[in-house]
């Protein structure tokens, strides 16, 4: 039995975690859906960046594309490996989209398949259906359009629905999630590079990269840092959490102003909280070895490097 994802066991009921991303961090109420109870987030802020990869494809491919038209599934990975000996991605497509956004959204999911290396324990969704590792609802829509100056500009929602039960094999991992790119943003030139780095981080908090989640797996301590056994190899010490920003952005990012690599701060690590036009964004060693504290067998992308670059040189128009 699949259990909706709540806010962890901290007394808040049937919430769902949603991480948003936004060019402030303003307080601005918003209302929980199904769940019937209200909260008062503050998003991470999203400025701008670049990021990127290579695509895959996918088991699907004929079927999702048929004619050779737009996606409506994909699933990331090898299509020569069987999906139960590696970590595949289902991404279901809903919205207005072009070729090129989409091409973005399933680099975004081969690159976590490209890390991620091993099948994760099959499961079953709120509804009973089957799943292989996880399933992510991606969707444009409207957010807040062009936001406003006092609330932000909001580009993407993401939200999990559905873990692997407490207590299971590889407990707390998601099994089904939803992105929301804001469909406004999406028209804007501003954004056009910056989108595969949103996506990136996004997945990334799908795939369970929350505050939530480091909490119930034992993974924080008492003092703001991350303190899973591989990221702390790799950082050399407990590894700096954000403390501010509200509870959506607080304890899910790590801090922007002293995380660091090689010995100096790395503001444009992947997840960070914030991002600015024209910024190169890394993946580091780190945030990999967080993915394996979490549950998840991973391989590191640039080997003798503490940092790898995201770049897919692909534009979202």
């Amino acid at each position: 039995m699949r259990s909706k994802f709540k806010y962890g066991d901290f007394g808040v009921g049937e919430q769902s975690w949603l991480d948003s991303f936004q060019s402030d961090y303003p307080d601005t109420p918003f209302d929980w859906g199904s769940s019937g109870i209200a909260a008062t987030p503050v998003h991470a802020a999203l400025t701008g960046t670049t990021a990127a990869a290579t695509a895959s494809s996918t088991d699907l491919a004929a079927a999702a594309r048929p004619g050779g038209g737009l996606l409506t599934t994909y699933i990331s990975g090898d299509p020569t490996v069987d999906n139960s000996q590696e970590f595949n991605i289902q991404i279901n497509f809903s919205g207005r989209w072009t070729a090129q956004q989409q091409a973005i959204v399933t680099w975004a999911a081969d690159f976590w398949s490209q890390i991620i290396t091993a099948d994760v324990r099959d499961d079953t969704d709120l509804n009973g259906n089957f799943i292989d590792d996880i399933v992510i609802d991606v969707s444009t829509g409207r957010v807040d359009g062009r936001g406003n100056p006092l609330t932000g500009n909001v580009l993407a929602l993401t939200e999990v629905s559905a873990i692997r039960d407490p207590g299971s094999v590889q407990q707390w991992l998601p099994v089904t999630a939803s992105i929301k790119l804001d469909s406004t943003d999406l028209k804007n030139a501003v954004w056009s590079g910056t989108w595969d780095t949103i996506l990136v981080h996004e997945m990334a908090h799908a795939l369970g990269f929350l505050g939530p989640v480091f909490g119930a797996l034992g993974l924080t301590d008492g003092s703001g840092h991350f303190i899973g056994t591989q990221a702390v190899a790799a950082y050399g010490g407990p590894v700096p959490l954000e403390a501010s920003g509200g509870t959506l952005t607080a304890g899910s990012h790590w801090d922007e102003e002293t995380f660091q690599t090689d010995g100096a701060v790395l503001r444009n690590e992947l997840m960070t909280g914030s991002i600015t036009p024209d910024e190169q964004t890394y993946l580091s060693d780190t945030t990999v070895g967080a993915l394996a504290d979490l549950g998840y067998v991973v391989t590191d992308p640039a080997v003798g490097s503490s940092t790898f670059l995201v770049d897919s040189q692909l534009l979202m128009v």
